[in-house]
């Protein structure tokens, strides 16, 4: 395998990111976020913050009544959104997509890096691939965005996504980023889990996270329509 690709960012939609900002703040004890410039640009507003592990947690709402994000919450209600994918070739990626005849709903160049992102009718959520070749390195690296000392989770370990048909899905998006195709559910991105289940036995995005060495409480709970587990 070529190809590498590294989930960055776990990305939550909600129609309130200040209240909900400040829910994830003072539950996981995380620090001061940073909102992504571009997002603004189409209607978005944004919280991203850091965890120690090099992985992010981002919440985006609507800026507007209508624009695309307001109307999926519309549709959907809060929840998971998005994932944030740091590859290897997101053109050539988004070549092969393409000859699969999965739409492109971005294809743009951000802070000098290409990125693409899929429709999410075409790969069960939506994907965005960013290109930084520098496998250490990420968009957020000097903006002061840093993972809080009194962290109570340190990465994500794991997301799980309903899917009609998990194993097609995880071919197609092995076709896409230029893995192996193997029979399975699970798709490893840099160590990172991705696994489509059923809706039947997953109704609604289920995320694993690393707890930190820090003394908790946390357990198995729902936040902002997504069931968190900690490893």
């Amino acid at each position: 395998m070529t190809d590498w690709a590294l989930l960055r960012q776990l990305v939550l939609a909600t129609p309130d990111i200040t209240a909900d900002g400040r829910l994830l703040r003072d539950h996981y004890g995380l620090g001061t976020g940073f909102a992504d410039p571009e997002l603004a640009t189409i209607g978005m507003s944004d919280d991203t913050m850091a965890l120690a592990g090099g992985s992010y947690l981002e919440l985006v709402g609507p800026l507007t009544p209508d624009v695309s994000i307001a109307r999926w919450l519309s549709k959907y209600g809060q929840g998971g959104y998005a994932l944030s994918v740091q590859h290897s070739d997101p053109l050539a990626a988004r070549d092969r997509a393409l000859s699969l005849g999965v739409r492109v709903v971005a294809d743009q160049e951000v802070m000098g890096h290409p990125i693409v992102q899929f429709h999410p009718a075409d790969v069960g959520l939506l994907l965005e691939l960013d290109g930084i070749a520098d496998r250490d390195a990420w968009f957020w690296d000097d903006m002061g965005v840093e993972p809080s000392p009194h962290a109570l989770i340190d990465d994500i370990v794991s997301v799980e996504v309903p899917s009609r048909d998990p194993e097609a899905t995880v071919k197609q998006w092995s076709q896409i980023l230029g893995f192996d195709a193997a029979a399975s559910d699970t798709i490893d991105l840099g160590g990172r889990l991705v696994t489509f289940r059923p809706p039947a036995e997953l109704p609604q995005w289920t995320v694993t996270l690393l707890r930190s060495e820090r003394p908790s409480t946390l357990r198995e709970e729902s936040l902002l329509g997504v069931r968190f587990r900690y490893a």
